[in-house]
């Protein structure tokens, strides 16, 4: 039997299996970028790590930077005039059986663990 974290390192690992590297670089972010970017719901109910707030993930931008990787552009639930850009690592879909709960939680993971 797999643990979850088997599932998660093997769903990621076939995600950048043509990356010379697997670390945060500027071709892995890519992939992620055009996998997210044709895969997620958009737009979609996601939560704040930090502040628990709950946003609506309406778009992705790729920084091609390593220390913020992908960013998703969110609207407060609360107060859609109220716009702002986080890192993707910093959210997480509200629903968490959903297909986008999993890809934005398996991103988050690579992307932590790949910084330390």
């Amino acid at each position: 039997m797999t643990s979850p974290t088997d599932e998660q390192s093997e769903r990621i690992g076939k995600i950048l299996a043509n990356c010379a590297k697997k670390d945060v670089n500027t071709e892995t972010l890519s992939v992620f970028f055009q996998l997210l970017n044709q895969t997620l719901t958009l737009p979609c109910d996601v939560i704040g790590k930090a502040d628990l707030e709950r946003y609506v993930l309406y778009g992705l931008e790729n920084s091609n930077d390593d220390m913020y990787g992908l960013l998703g552009k969110l609207k407060l639930v609360s107060d859609e005039k109220k716009e702002c850009v986080v890192p993707l690592c910093d959210i997480k879909a509200v629903d968490n059986r959903s297909v986008d709960f999993v890809l934005l939680h398996d991103y988050g993971t690579w992307f932590i663990d790949s910084q330390v």
